[in-house]
């Protein structure tokens, strides 16, 4: 800016008042609208959003319903293989508990030990 528009701003002192009044209304305009434009940008997020959700729950159901028509397919496959007779094979034990032979004093001492019993319950 040079010295010459400083001084044209300085002798401009009035505007004229259609142009005043243009700017206003633009102003006004744009305030009055901005409800009615951040609805529809919600309105559209929102539909978006729905449709979204919709979808995935096709999907999610399209998939379930895969894996449900496998699992009935290998039910019905175990169902229908004819069925083979199981043979049953029997080892032999591997370990073979020792047989206890009580010897002449293991029996004298049960036999105490059964008197000494039979005395205290007296």
């Amino acid at each position: 800016m040079t010295k010459d528009d400083s001084n044209s701003y300085k002798q401009v002192k009035s505007v004229n008042s259609q142009i005043t009044d243009a700017v206003t209304q633009s102003n006004m305009v744009l305030t009055g609208l901005a409800p009615a434009h951040s609805m529809g940008t919600l309105y559209q997020t929102m539909a978006h959003t729905v449709g979204t959700s919709w979808q995935n729950a096709v999907s999610n159901q399209q998939n379930v319903n895969t894996v449900n028509l496998a699992a009935l397919a290998q039910n019905l496959q175990l169902i229908l293989q004819p069925q083979q007779r199981r043979r049953e094979i029997q080892l032999p034990p591997i370990i073979v508990q020792p047989t206890v032979v009580k010897t002449a004093s293991q029996n004298r001492e049960s036999d105490d030990d059964t008197s000494s019993r039979r005395s205290k319950s007296k």
